[in-house]
């Protein structure tokens, strides 16, 4: 069940170099913070959008991650994305009108929303938003190219991506670079990375016999970052 909390404004939001905010001027920034819905708390496991759902605006990430699924045709669920703070999702509703993918809290989740029948006066009244969206669409087509490149890679180097990833992504958000909470379980990083539950388990514990990482329950530590990079080879 979702709540609704006190209105967002972009002016007192930790994430504006990071978020819909980042290049525009202060006008701007005001425009956007009286269009902005309300931030939204989601708990784990509600769904933020649904697969084939109405397209309702484009949606950044405040706190907490989501996992972006599909589903097969045997109904298979299929992780394709994880985001972060400061991360947008939402992007493929705005070509039909509906969602292609589904996104669903992994934690204790809030969001703020730019409406979709706000969007035209957006892009009319703030055009550097475009561009904000464009570099948004295009980090996740940098991200989505390397997770094809390593689908092709060892199991050691899928896991070291991911890991590292997470950690970049959270270093670039303000949070610790080298000890964090993997909001997946062992069983859905290997749906995401595309292993089977035993070969996550055997790396995690092959990885901290090598003392690259130091593993408890779901907390992770990174001891050596420039030993795990060097576990997958292929250039970023």
């Amino acid at each position: 069940m979702s709540t609704e909390i006190s209105h967002v404004s972009c002016n007192n939001c930790s994430l504006d170099k990071i978020c819909f905010p980042r290049g525009l001027s202060q006008d701007e920034i005001n425009h956007i913070s009286q269009i902005i819905k309300p931030k939204k708390t989601l708990q784990k496991g509600d769904y933020i959008f649904r697969e084939n759902g109405e397209f309702k605006g484009v949606l950044a990430i405040r706190s907490g991650s989501s996992k972006v699924v599909t589903n097969d045709h045997h109904g298979n669920e299929h992780i394709l994305n994880v985001l972060l703070p400061g991360e947008l999702l939402g992007f493929d509703g705005l070509s039909d009108g509906k969602y292609h993918r589904s996104a669903i809290a992994l934690e204790t989740l809030s969001f703020c929303e730019l409406p979709a029948q706000n969007m035209n006066d957006l892009f009319k009244n703030v055009p550097a938003l475009t561009k904000e969206l464009f570099r948004h669409s295009s980090e996740k087509m940098n991200l989505d190219k390397d997770f094809i490149i390593l689908s092709k890679r060892p199991a050691e180097e899928k896991l070291a991506f991911f890991l590292i990833s997470l950690s970049d992504r959270l270093k670039k958000r303000g949070f610790s670079a080298s000890e964090f909470t993997l909001s997946l379980t062992r069983q859905e990083i290997g749906n995401h990375l595309g292993l089977a539950l035993e070969t996550v388990s055997r790396l995690f514990n092959r990885f901290q016999k090598d003392d690259l990482i130091t593993v408890n329950s779901k907390q992770i530590k990174i001891k050596d970052i420039s030993k795990l990079r060097a576990v997958f080879t292929f250039s970023e």
